[in-house]
């Protein structure tokens, strides 16, 4: 390969009408850069996408339905890295196809339909951010691998079977009008075609996307304000303790919270009584005898606390007073604790979701970025060929290619997982990796 690379550059260097780029419009310096440019792009896109796969492969915490989707967009981008961009580089470089019309098509049905198939996998990680934003109660119940795999799946057969017909038979709609030694869409010379591929497969999928978006920011904006006015109890006494009189506010107003301080406030009133008959009890038995009662919390059972000897009628009702206080308390306490932890979830699952959301809205502005561009020059060129030049047409061309290196950056940079597990796949401290395997 490096014999042939050598020769080729000697024959473009000595005698330009016999050699590989006798063709080419660039001169040997720009043929150079165009081709170490293009290497370097697809080394960076292909090692970025792979440590993708490779995470969410090997580290379990990353094994999650929503980076199914992840994965199926890190292997259209691989495709990217891998094929597109050094055989575009080359047809660029030389200045011609040499690989003649059926190769040629094949190459633009497979660049085109992993294009869609990586708009389609962006529009199914919106639609699932947002039903996972606005339904967090019923949406989980059918958000399955199994789910995810079909509709991945679909998303790349339906690419395929919408781009193959429309590039290997477009010769039977009219006569082939690009010539042999050229490569690109018969299509784009029709204007109806251009306007409809470009609205369907691009405009309609990026206004979609931007909605669901939107949606996805207001909810996520009008619950940050809503838990914003809720006080955070961090411990047992915060949540039993009882609010000081005459100080409301409009949120404690509300059904559900008045209810639910009531009960704090029964719960916080029977802990002080007991708090006051153990002093009374703790006291009484020292003075007694030596032996030392445990606390209450730390009792197996309430019932444990009854005097083994027979007492008084009175003594006997008041222990079983106690008793029932007692265990009336352990519930309370319990209850108490599972609402702080429920509480500290669903403050870490909102600062999951937050990241996650983080993320995928980091991928969806690189995509606006890096697509729009081309799909403006190609409207454009449709309407008026000699209204856009070449380096124009090349550098929005290159622009969506460079999407595919983009993403595994957005990743890195807005989600802590996928930073930590690329450090260590790089230094190849495979150990180190979180739920490993």
């Amino acid at each position: 390969m490096e014999t042939a690379n050598a020769s080729s550059i000697v024959n473009m260097a000595g005698d330009r009408d016999t050699g590989l780029f006798a063709k080419s419009p660039y001169s040997v310096v720009e043929i150079v850069f165009i081709l170490v440019g293009a290497l370097l792009l697809s080394i960076i896109t292909t090692t970025g996408n792979l440590l993708i796969m490779l995470s969410i492969k090997v580290n379990k915490n990353l094994k999650t339905v929503g980076n199914y989707f992840l994965f199926s967009l890190a292997c259209t981008d691989l495709f990217t890295g891998v094929c597109s961009i050094n055989v575009y580089a080359t047809y660029l470089a030389i200045g011609y196809w040499p690989l003649g019309k059926l190769a040629c098509d094949l190459w633009l049905t497979a660049d085109y339909a992993v294009g869609h198939a990586s708009i389609l996998n962006l529009l199914l990680i919106s639609f699932d951010r947002y039903f996972c934003i606005t339904k967090p109660m019923t949406y989980p119940a059918h958000r399955s691998p199994k789910m995810a795999k079909m509709l991945i799946s679909a998303a790349w057969i339906l690419s395929f079977v919408l781009w193959t017909p429309l590039i290997l038979f477009w010769d039977y709609v009219g006569p082939r009008s690009v010539p042999s030694t050229l490569c690109y869409c018969e299509f784009i010379f029709n204007p109806w075609a251009t306007f409809a591929t470009s609205i369907l497969f691009f405009y309609l999928p990026l206004c979609i996307m931007a909605y669901l978006y939107w949606r996805i920011v207001k909810t996520s904006y009008d619950s940050s304000r809503r838990n914003s006015r809720r006080p955070s109890g961090g411990s047992f006494s915060d949540i039993v303790s009882i609010p000081e009189e005459g100080i409301t506010t409009k949120q404690e107003e509300e059904d559900g919270d008045v209810k639910e301080k009531e009960m704090l406030q029964q719960r916080s009133v029977v802990f002080k009584e007991l708090q006051a008959d153990q002093m009374d009890s703790e006291s009484k038995t020292v003075s007694a005898s030596t032996s030392r009662r445990p606390s209450i919390l730390r009792k197996s059972s309430a019932v444990s606390k009854i005097p083994t000897q027979t007492p008084s009628s009175q003594n006997s009702a008041t222990d079983l007073e106690k008793s029932v206080r007692q265990l009336y308390v352990k519930v309370s306490y319990r209850n108490v604790s599972i609402q702080i932890l429920d509480k500290w979830r669903g403050r870490y699952s909102t600062t999951r979701e937050k990241k996650v959301t983080r993320t995928i809205m980091a991928v969806m502005i690189a995509f606006i970025v890096t697509w729009t561009p081309y799909n403006v020059v190609v409207l454009v060129f449709t309407l008026c060929n000699a209204c856009v030049p070449d380096t124009l047409w090349g550098a929005t061309y290159w622009l969506c290619y460079f999407n595919s290196t983009v993403n595994p950056a957005c990743y890195a940079l807005c989600n802590d997982t996928f930073k930590i597990t690329f450090k260590h796949l790089l230094l190849c401290q495979y150990k180190n990796i979180r739920g490993q395997w």
